[in-house]
């Protein structure tokens, strides 16, 4: 089917980008932190929304203008996994278009099809590396992934009221290294010690990253003060059975069944295990030894 040409893509402008993520999270909340000029605006019109982060960027899912009726607001169709963000001063730089949306409140033509089209294709190819990091983008990425839901405890944070800014603290961590090359040794008779030499047991374990990015409400961030964890994923692991077989406190909970999608699999966070349709009577998996029960 042939696709009709956006004629028109209108901008809204978070000027402040907590806010206006959780003004996106739930329609109950009293935060308007927006800033638009619809003007000349009509019924399934595209809206792309910036945010104030540092740099600027915009939200890979699009909004539509009068999908609920109303022709002053337009509704983001949120599915899985979260909208990602992209950095608006590379998108401007990479797309050589000529009305800047970063000025304008309106793009036409071409330049507006070029917008969605970059958008939606960027909408299907972000993964988790993009949340870790300090930067104000990785926070706003991190709080956008969440969905109003707290990576703690996994209940949903009261975004509904005036203090809902305070309700939750997003934890950013820093981003893992590159992971170093294997270094390949031949002894004098030649032989290659990663070919010649057995494959050890260890490289059959997951390799759990030391921390991981989340939104949690106020009642864990006391919790995990009180206890004394430095990462999220310890803290996680502490709420878990304690493995029968080496001990360890580092129980996955298994999850039986398919993801919605592929993307949601890959970016599954480490104290879930994905075991397929078919449950098996067992509870938790071992990151250290494996050992199911």
């Amino acid at each position: 089917m042939k696709q009709p040409k956006t004629k028109r893509l209108h901008i809204v402008e978070g000027t402040d980008w907590k806010t206006s993520i959780i003004a996106l999270l739930d329609s109950r909340s009293p935060y308007r932190p927006w800033r638009y000029g619809f003007g000349e605006a009509r019924k399934g019109d595209p809206v792309a929304i910036v945010l104030n982060t540092e740099p600027r960027t915009v939200m890979t899912s699009l909004g539509r203008i009068g999908v609920d009726g109303r022709r002053d607001r337009a509704v983001v169709e949120w599915l899985l996994p979260a909208p990602g963000l992209v950095d608006l001063d590379s998108l401007v730089m990479l797309l050589e278009i000529d009305s800047d949306p970063r000025d304008v409140w309106r793009l036409r033509g071409d330049t507006a099809r070029r917008l969605e089209n970059a958008l939606t294709d960027a909408n299907q190819r972000r993964d988790q590396q993009m949340r870790f990091g300090h930067s104000s983008v990785a926070a706003a990425r991190v709080l956008l992934h969440s969905r109003g839901r707290c990576s703690g405890c996994d209940s949903m944070i009261d975004l509904a009221g005036e203090d809902a800014s305070e309700a939750f603290h997003t934890r950013t961590v820093d981003a893992a290294e590159r992971e170093a090359p294997e270094v390949l040794i031949k002894d004098e008779r030649g032989a290659r010690s990663y070919l010649e030499a057995g494959i050890p047991a260890s490289c059959w374990r997951e390799s759990l990253p030391a921390d991981w990015p989340g939104v949690l409400c106020m009642s864990c961030c006391t919790r995990m003060d009180e206890d004394g964890h430095t990462s999220l994923i310890d803290f996680r692991f502490s709420q878990h059975a304690k493995c029968p077989s080496c001990g360890a406190v580092k129980a996955k909970a298994l999850q039986f069944g398919m993801p919605v999608s592929r993307d949601v699999y890959r970016d599954t966070p480490p104290w879930i295990d994905w075991r397929g349709c078919c449950p098996n009577g067992n509870n938790w998996t071992c990151a250290v030894c494996t050992h199911m029960w």
